[in-house]
């Protein structure tokens, strides 16, 4: 086997192996996107639901004996935790489902970017495009490949950060809308 041929196989390999780890990163992305797209209805009860409890919760909040103000700042502070805890999920949730813009295609090399959906888009028609590509060696397809694999890495990072932030501040929520829930529950039983 001779050097050119070798040379050949090689980046065969490694535009086969670039596309796999193309395809796995966007099927984590696409996977954190569901799960994220599933926890949003969950968040949105939480939220949703407490308003009509409190309605009838905050007229009946006495604060002129010791125990409905202990109860009612009970109510309050689960409260507090529970719109903290739905504040900082939303923002969480929001990030996670953020579409990202890549950072190294803001400029690209000319005739040399060919995957990005940006830089197919900057060939002036599909004719165009079909040339850059006719032209691209094994090199910069392999190139093109792993700057997508890269992009697609960071973006997986970022979403699977804030998923793992909103585990957290989703159980503040819970465990505030549990509280709040109960208490406002009691209050609106005491005579």
């Amino acid at each position: 086997m001779d050097t050119g041929e070798k040379t050949s196989s090689t980046i065969s390999e490694q535009i086969e192996f670039a596309w796999h780890n193309f395809e796995d990163q966007q099927a984590i992305i696409r996977a954190a996107d569901l799960k994220a797209g599933y926890l949003v209805p969950f968040l949105l009860f939480f939220g949703a639901s407490t308003i009509p409890l409190g309605t009838k919760v905050v007229p009946k909040m006495r604060f002129g004996d010791a125990n409905g103000a202990i109860a009612a700042g009970l109510y309050i502070l689960a409260y507090m935790l529970l719109v903290v805890g739905f504040v900082w999920s939303l923002l969480l949730i929001s990030r996670a489902l953020t579409p990202r813009i890549a950072r190294h295609h803001q400029s690209p090399r000319e005739g040399a970017s060919l995957l990005y959906y940006e830089h197919v888009l900057r060939h002036k028609d599909n004719e165009a495009y079909f040339e850059a590509m006719t032209k691209a060696g094994p090199e910069q397809l392999l190139r093109n490949i792993t700057d997508q694999v890269f992009e697609l890495s960071l973006i997986c990072k970022l979403k699977l950060e804030n998923l793992r932030g909103f585990a957290v501040s989703f159980k503040w929520t819970v465990v505030g809308w549990c509280l709040s829930t109960a208490i406002g529950f009691w209050i609106i039983g005491r005579k």
